[in-house]
């Protein structure tokens, strides 16, 4: 998803709505928006991990789009 695509979703909220990720084992956080990284996408096929992974934890960073982003 890119930051327009979060963007024209989010308008469609309340602005006073609040914003929540969910928590390590239940319950849930707030949003910490991080610093700009480069991530490898499609990375990880197995289902218990995201699909995407930090660029400099890929060995050969050519197999992979690299992008840049941020991580909510």
């Amino acid at each position: 998803m890119t930051v327009k695509e979060l963007i024209e979703q989010l308008q469609t909220l309340d602005p006073e709505t609040y914003v929540f990720t969910v928590g390590y084992e239940g319950g849930f956080n707030d949003i910490v928006v991080s610093k700009e990284v480069e991530i490898a996408l499609d990375y990880h096929g197995q289902w218990y991990y995201g699909k995407h992974e930090y660029a400099n934890m890929v060995d050969d960073k050519s197999k992979y789009k690299i992008v840049k982003g941020i991580v909510l």
